[in-house]
């Protein structure tokens, strides 16, 4: 049995405090749910009742990208990072603080931790909604005393897409971004940025962990496959239910000889674990 079926999962009837518009059709939505709160972990996610009806009647999954005021026991507030793409979203952007929602979570499980020596790295590439993890990741790391050396790299088309990147620099974070079209940082893909910084990392010295479009996904995977470097990818499988009721989010093994539910065995896998199509 995975960790996240052991968990006990809520559903908590919360009060919006913020839906801020951070433009590009990009939206930080924060929530006062100070029972889930304290729960959620980096790689995280809650399903959020977009509607008092049953139009939609299916929740909609979202990474928490952070906790406030402070990862762990005393945290209050949720936030979540959006994008409006369809119904779902496009309700949520109407979304006005004071105004009730209900959220169901903490769903799936936490990222891991992996540890590097002190001349290694541990690389964090974030692409799109994928930097939302990465963030709640690098405050729990911001709040250890032996943190592994860490690095954020962030990939975007241009350089109004790159969301979030403030919030890493406020943490402290050594932070490197990429634009496909060079209006900022590195002029390429992510990827393309994350094979540069491992060439300057002693070999066996690194570790990673990505999340971020497919493409981006599939290209990480095979880059630490070939490099031979623990690395693990969260995918954005779309999930209806959230705990494994469906089967909507599958991916197969490797070998085929069986399929894994994202929501429960996932969100994150080893890149070892992903099959050649996932």
């Amino acid at each position: 049995m995975s960790r996240a079926t052991r968990e006990v999962r809520t559903v908590e009837p919360s009060t919006i405090t913020r839906n801020e518009d951070l433009g590009e059709g990009w939206f930080l939505l924060e929530v006062h749910a100070p029972s889930l709160a304290p729960r959620v972990r980096a790689g995280q996610f809650v399903q959020v009742k977009v509607s008092e009806g049953d139009d939609p009647l299916i929740r909609r999954p979202f990474s928490v990208s952070d906790v406030l005021p402070e990862p762990g026991d005393g945290a209050e507030r949720i936030q979540i990072l959006y994008q409006v793409v369809g119904p779902g979203t496009r309700r949520m952007q109407r979304f006005r603080p004071e105004e009730p929602v209900d959220l169901l979570g903490p769903l799936g499980n936490p990222l891991p931790h992996p540890e590097v020596p002190s001349n290694g790295l541990l690389l964090l590439v974030g692409g799109g909604i994928g930097v939302a993890p990465l963030h709640m990741l690098c405050r729990e790391l911001a709040a250890r005393a032996d943190a592994p050396p860490h690095k954020v790299l962030l990939g975007a088309r241009r350089r109004s897409l790159l969301v979030g990147w403030e919030a890493f620099e406020r943490l402290g974070v050594d932070t490197e971004v990429s634009t496909d079209d060079g209006s900022a940082g590195h002029a390429g893909n992510v990827v393309e940025l994350a094979r540069r910084v491992l060439d300057t990392v002693p070999a066996g010295a690194a570790a990673g962990i990505g999340c971020g479009p497919h493409g981006m996904n599939v290209a990480l995977r095979d880059l630490s496959l070939e490099r031979e470097i623990p690395f693990w990818i969260s995918l954005e499988n779309y999930m209806p239910c959230g705990f494994g009721a469906c089967f909507g989010c599958v991916i197969p093994t490797p070998d085929g000889s069986r399929y894994r539910r994202v929501c429960v065995e996932g969100p994150a896998f080893p890149t070892s674990e992903l099959p050649a199509v996932f």
